[in-house]
């Protein structure tokens, strides 16, 4: 549309027509291309218009049932054996999922008792350092998961 502008009034009338002719071509090849994709999609889909249709010397050609079966049959598998896959693949993020939360509980628990026992501290602390009596401690220990050795 830019070049048209660009072109002088005495001739810019014809090519804006020829363009407005072409324009409606294209357009009216775009929709029949579309058309005829869509019908040939179809009838592929369908099993209509099959080229080379086994005939009693080739009962088992390119197009024949027996062939589209066991390659449907091949596909089904090849799904089913993804499908497992995906379901092991799940089992497997939900079994560590769970040992993540567990972990994280426990940590949970001993980051609590850990405030816990300082704010006993901290308590017992304060009035201390308010009238300058000292205060004896027992030492501290940290409660954990994993066994002690004896």
């Amino acid at each position: 549309m830019i070049e048209i502008q660009a072109i002088p009034q005495s001739i810019k009338l014809q090519y804006q027509t020829r363009l407005k002719a072409a324009q409606g071509d294209l357009d009216r090849y775009k929709k029949l291309s579309k058309d005829l994709q869509s019908q040939a999609s179809r009838a592929e889909l369908l099993g209509r218009g099959r080229v080379g249709t086994p005939s009693s010397d080739e009962p088992y050609g390119p197009t024949s049932d027996r062939t589209r079966l066991l390659t449907g049959t091949a596909i089904l598998e090849d799904g089913s054996r993804r499908l497992q896959d995906s379901q092991r693949i799940a089992l497997e993020a939900e079994d560590q999922g769970a040992e993540i939360l567990m972990n994280l509980r426990t940590q949970r628990e001993q980051i609590e008792n850990a405030r816990d026992t300082v704010r006993m501290r901290s308590r017992t602390l304060t009035p201390a350092i308010l009238t300058g009596c000292p205060v004896s401690f027992a030492p501290l220990t940290l409660l954990s998961t994993e066994p002690q050795a004896p």
